[in-house]
């Protein structure tokens, strides 16, 4: 009876704390604005504008031969859905300017024995010149361009026709029409619960000391174990609130199936904002005012976002710097979206995933505990 008596007081204890957060947060008008909009601003800016498709292609072409096969080619390009704007110049300067002045992504130059070669059955050349200030962009617009040029050669009438031509058919699994948006919308529920939890937690023993009443925590009857968890479950369930504004977005408005089960979504979440209010905690044990913690969480969310693969793909990267991803617990929640939403992964990933996320999360809230009470001491 004493044990549960005990449990039950301090139980009180840490329910009156998070009650009191809840409050101080919710209270105030400009806090619950900066708790719904910026989620759902951010995931709207995100999903419609940072993608790396390219569909609005504007290109210039030289043709140089201006016979019956270049001119077929050109039709080729002009009729290609990523294209929109074509060009048609008679002299290099013309074609370098547009590319100076950035009105193209690419200029294609048809050289004046192109059809000659086609005829002679020898290799004929298509030049494309690139904005290397668009590196990224160039990339994507030379793979478009390509493929458009390869797959031209295959409809010239009686020129080099291959005598059984081969038929590629393409299945793109887990998303059928390379929606990017899809990869965007999922991959950002992590990062703006990353940074929502991050930012709660990061400011809030900041805050407490910058307006003087954080003494008045220390006197009270809480153990600095209760402080931690009545500092971390308001930003745990803040931060499932908003997910789920996004879930019901993504679901409603983006029509991003959920393959998987949404328990196991939401579980997956629950460790994976435990393990970065661990950080955040930390964060504020260090710093003695907001502004400290702010610029904290900015710190720690640079490295983990590139880092994550969210960017570019981790195997990409120099093997050393592959390491400091498995320590990145925004790296196992993409896995864990992705393959809930697109595929219903099994246990076996699911474990694979989340619990590293799990040592993750003890590691940083049992640090960030230590650290707490070497603080006040």
């Amino acid at each position: 009876m004493k044990f549960f008596k005990t449990f039950f007081e301090r139980f009180s204890y840490i329910k009156a704390l998070i009650i009191k957060e809840l409050q101080i947060i919710w209270s105030d008008p400009k806090n619950r604005v900066m708790i719904i909009a910026p989620p759902l601003v951010q995931l709207g800016l995100f999903a419609f504008t940072a993608t790396l498709e390219i569909k609005n292609i504007s290109m210039v072409i030289y043709d140089k031969d201006n016979t019956e096969i270049s001119r077929a080619l050109t039709d080729k390009f002009k009729n290609t859905p990523t294209v929109e704007t074509v060009w048609h110049v008679d002299n290099p300067h013309d074609l370098t300017q547009l590319i100076d002045r950035q009105k193209a992504y690419i200029a294609v130059t048809i050289p004046q024995d192109f059809s000659k070669n086609i005829y002679a059955g020898k290799p004929a050349t298509v030049q494309f010149i690139l904005d290397g200030r668009k590196s990224n962009a160039a990339q994507i617009v030379n793979g478009y361009a390509t493929q458009i040029v390869n797959t031209f050669q295959y409809e010239i009438n009686g020129v080099n026709m291959p005598k059984v031509p081969i038929t590629v058919q393409i299945r793109n699994w887990f998303n059928p029409n390379l929606d990017y948006q899809w990869f965007i919308v999922i991959t950002l529920t992590g990062v703006l619960a990353m940074i929502m939890a991050l930012s709660i937690t990061a400011l809030s023993v900041a805050q407490e000391k910058e307006l003087g009443t954080f003494d008045q925590i220390i006197v009270s009857p809480l153990k600095s174990s209760e402080i931690l968890i009545g500092k971390t479950v308001p930003a745990v369930l803040i931060t499932l609130m908003d997910v789920t504004i996004m879930v019901v977005a993504a679901v409603l408005f983006f029509h991003i199936p959920i393959m998987g089960s949404i328990v196991v979504l939401y579980l997956c979440l629950t460790v994976f904002i435990l393990a970065i209010c661990g950080i955040g905690l930390f964060i504020s044990t260090l710093c003695q005012t907001q502004q400290q913690a702010i610029l904290g969480v900015f710190v720690f969310i640079a490295p983990t976002f590139l880092l994550s693969g969210y960017i570019t793909p981790i195997e990409n990267m120099p093997p050393l710097v592959q390491k400091f991803s498995y320590i990145n617990p925004l790296t196992y929640f993409f896995n864990l979206s992705k393959g809930i939403y697109l595929k219903d992964i099994d246990f076996i990933l699911i474990m694979q995933n989340t619990i590293p996320l799990m040592i993750i999360a003890v590691i940083t809230l049992s640090f960030a505990g230590w650290f707490f009470n070497k603080k006040l001491d």
